[in-house]
């Protein structure tokens, strides 16, 4: 007996002895490997899009009235201003079944909520408050305030205006514009941009921006070299831009992400919203506060006060700028390229380029310089402009400092923090809430099993290397600019055919059917 217990134990033992460095990994996992993100929404978000298109296609070159047993109507490029042949049913109820597709430009009906597939050859613009199943434009698609889609929207550039909710997958070809206290799901375009304040109406700029500061604004161009001026406030709402300097008679409010060419002087108070750049010199009589992660790239001179925000730069590498006021606050990780004075007193403040953070001998680091690679074994907080270069995985909370420069991706065990002005060059993944602060800059993907929040003005992603936000539930501030996919939670598509021919679903998808609440929140 005692034999065979021995030999059974030995058996046990030869079994679990290979498995034990991976229950080891498991119970404290060392690598920095993203978090699995399923192959059919990271790859084809707009997979509902490009399907449908593929059939209405194929249906319109054949002359077929029907895609799938639902009827198909057909109007030609030149009925863009003539009224749609709604039948006697769909004025009663207010409610089409049916197919549309226009070759030309496309105004969808007011009064008319669409539980079918609609399309055009051109630009679409829908109805302002109207509920909608999936919607397909060639060029632009424009989603005025309170416009819900229950499946999917598809289009070369998409505008989608206040308290929209958007319940399946948006995807534009070339640009995304989201306005304010919009609820989603999948978001996906070359450029998201979350401007918070868009007009839905009208033509999206050729680079998917907010139109730039005009006449509409308040704007007296002046003659040729002098600046514009504003007569009154003026108040820039999110990621605008201009191209010349300003005189404004009043208070300005610059909004997140905007980006300026020019001097900037006011009478009255400035607020430079967060991420937001000027690349000109900013004088006020009254006070000037300047948000977490903003760049003024020359001097700024206040008759009162000057707030500058955590992790926020004044002046340009080898250019001397001044801040100057009667008092003066400044935040964690603020650069300097010049010299500070408040009143008659200088205030020193270091302008030196950050050096590199000593990590493995006075934190709880053990570094592998050979891999290049980090692991904290307890909660770590590096202090603001700090620089390293190397992945780093934190077995704790890991809190990065403001207008720090990281070369490497990130993994916390806990939550992660990120400080207003700081760049990172990698990936952030965590089990807990990923949040980054104002004006950050992350070229990875950030991944979280509980919840994301993007801080104004920060950026997401490039042009060159598109990126994912991913999480249950994600929060977006205004300014936000996404270079590649928004992912809160699933992608609003349940596991149906293309077409649903069965009453009872489209009875479900009614414009008074209530939706669950979306786990994405822009600009709230």
């Amino acid at each position: 007996m005692k034999i065979t217990l021995l030999l059974i134990g030995l058996t046990l033992l030869v079994i679990v002895l290979p498995l034990l460095p991976a229950l080891q990994e498991w119970r404290r996992p060392s690598d920095v490997t993203p978090l699995p993100i399923d192959e059919a929404d990271a790859l084809e978000p707009d997979y509902m899009a490009q399907r449908f298109g593929q059939r209405l296609d194929d249906a319109v070159d054949r002359g077929l009235i029907e895609i799938g047993g639902v009827p198909l109507v057909h109007l030609p490029a030149e009925a863009v201003r003539a009224p749609w042949p709604l039948d006697e049913r769909e004025v009663r109820s207010g409610r089409s079944r049916r197919i549309w597709h226009s070759d030309g430009d496309c105004r969808l009906p007011e009064r008319l909520h669409g539980l079918a597939e609609m399309s055009c050859a051109g630009t679409m613009q829908a109805a302002a408050g109207h509920t909608y199943r999936a919607l397909r434009a060639r060029q632009a698609l424009l989603l005025p305030e309170r416009v819900r889609v229950l499946r999917w929207a598809h289009g070369r550039q998409v505008v989608v205006g206040d308290r929209g909710v958007l319940a399946g997958r948006i995807s534009a070809e070339h640009s995304l514009l989201i306005g304010r206290e919009v609820s989603f799901s999948l978001l996906h375009a070359p450029v998201i941009r979350f401007a918070g304040a868009v007009d839905a109406a009208h033509r999206p700029h050729p680079e998917g921006l907010p139109a730039a500061l005009g006449r509409a604004d308040g704007l007296r161009p002046g003659a040729p070299g002098q600046p514009a001026r504003v007569e009154g406030a003026l108040i820039v709402a999110a990621l605008r831009h201009w191209d010349s300097d300003l005189d404004v008679d009043g208070h300005v409010t610059i909004g997140e992400g905007c980006h300026g060419q020019g001097r900037l002087r006011a009478t009255g108070a400035v607020q430079v919203g967060a991420g937001a750049v000027l690349a000109g010199s900013l004088a006020a009589v009254g006070e000037i506060y300047i948000a977490a992660g903003a760049e003024v790239q020359g001097s700024v001179i206040s008759e009162s006060t000057i707030v500058l925000g955590a992790g926020c730069v004044i002046g340009l590498p080898g250019t001397h700028a001044t801040v100057r006021a009667p008092r003066i606050e400044v935040g964690k990780g603020t650069v300097v390229h010049g010299t500070v004075w408040a009143g008659q007193r200088r205030i020193d403040i270091d302008t030196a380029p950050p050096g590199a953070a000593v990590i493995g001998y006075d934190t709880p680091v053990r570094w592998d310089h050979i891999a290049r690679r980090g692991l904290a074994t307890a909660s770590l907080v590096l202090a603001p402009r700090s620089h390293h270069q190397g992945d780093l995985v934190c077995q704790g909370d890991l809190e990065i400092g403001a207008r720090s420069r990281i070369q490497g991706s990130l993994k916390a065990h806990g939550d992660l923090a990120i400080g207003a002005g700081t760049h990172i060059d990698g990936t952030l993944v965590s089990p807990g809430e990923i949040v980054l602060g104002a004006g950050s800059h992350i070229a990875g993907s950030v991944m979280s099993e509980e919840a994301v929040v993007l801080g104004p003005g920060c950026v997401v992603g490039s042009p060159q290397q598109p990126a994912t936000v991913c999480a249950p539930r994600i929060e977006v501030a205004l300014g936000v600019v996404v270079h590649g996919t928004v992912w809160a939670g699933s992608s609003g598509d349940a596991p149906s055919p293309l077409l649903d021919t069965g009453g009872r679903d489209d009875e479900a998808l009614d414009e008074r059917t209530p939706l669950a609440p979306l786990p994405g929140q822009a600009a709230a």
